[in-house]
């Protein structure tokens, strides 16, 4: 019985999970084939993951899921620590990866802070890319995930899918000998983007703040001051910083990623 009852759940959530998948992927690759059709380059349309979302929400969840799903755009009520790290981390990890590649020789051009051209990128960032991609990843996959297995197995499952929705910016935005760091760093930021959602109850709008400031504070700002010739080894280091930052998370949290015992799990 209780046998029937776990392949019952299994199937229950698969569902969700394939239609939220089958639909992510073209929805936002369409520019990118366009684009590889024409002989250009093209990124995704981030956009699209947060369709298939609210797609998947509607047809599986009806209204109380879309209702669920939206919400967690605007829920706001989580500890002061869990804003702080959404706030503070992206700061704190580009500045330490920056000041480590200095302190091993890597070349930078100190410039004034462009105060008014990073705060249009931020709106940019959160409204496209951040509104894009955290319904989709954190507010919608994770969750379906985490009912199947433990927190940490669940991000580690999620990670590659990730990754491999990122494989129209390889060889573009992020050059190929830089791809390897820029995987390592998604992989760190995706355990605390993870703890971010669970310590917040389910909170979507924090992992795009944390997603949209470290896009501007990050590409828009810091990493153009580096030499060109010096951004492989600033990546590595980069990526270092983060692996350190998942780590602290998985061992603070013993693995489950500020989810508690206490909530359902089918693990």
């Amino acid at each position: 019985m209780a046998i029937a009852e776990s392949a019952t759940g299994i199937r229950s959530t698969r569902a969700p999970l394939l239609t939220f998948l089958i639909l992510a992927f073209p929805l936002s690759w369409y520019p990118w084939a366009v684009a590889l059709i024409q002989h250009r380059s093209s990124g995704p349309n981030p956009l699209g993951v947060l369709l298939a979302a609210i797609i998947a929400s509607a047809v599986f969840g009806r209204w109380r899921g879309l209702r669920d799903l939206l919400l967690s755009l605007v829920r706001v009520r989580a500890p002061l620590h869990v804003w702080a790290v959404a706030i503070l981390t992206p700061v704190a990890t580009v500045a330490l990866g920056c000041l480590l590649a200095m302190e091993q020789g890597a070349v930078f051009q100190v410039q004034p802070v462009p105060w008014s051209d990073l705060l249009d990128r931020f709106v940019f960032t959160f409204l496209f890319v951040a509104l894009g991609e955290e319904p989709g990843w954190r507010g919608y996959l994770l969750p379906r995930l985490q009912e199947r297995f433990h927190p940490l197995l669940a991000t580690f499952v999620l990670i590659p899918i990730w990754a491999i929705w990122h494989l129209p910016l390889m060889g573009t935005e992020f050059t190929w000998p830089l791809v390897p760091a820029f995987l390592a760093s998604l992989a760190g930021g995706a355990i605390v983007l993870s703890w971010l959602y669970n310590a917040s109850k389910g909170s979507v709008l924090l992992p795009m703040i944390m997603h949209a400031l470290l896009n501007t504070v990050g590409a828009g700002y810091a990493f153009k001051l580096a030499a060109p010739e010096a951004l492989p080894h600033l990546w590595w280091i980069y990526a270092g910083v983060w692996a350190a930052a998942g780590g602290v998370v998985v061992l603070c949290t013993k693995g489950r990623l500020g989810k508690s015992r206490a909530e359902k799990a089918a693990f």
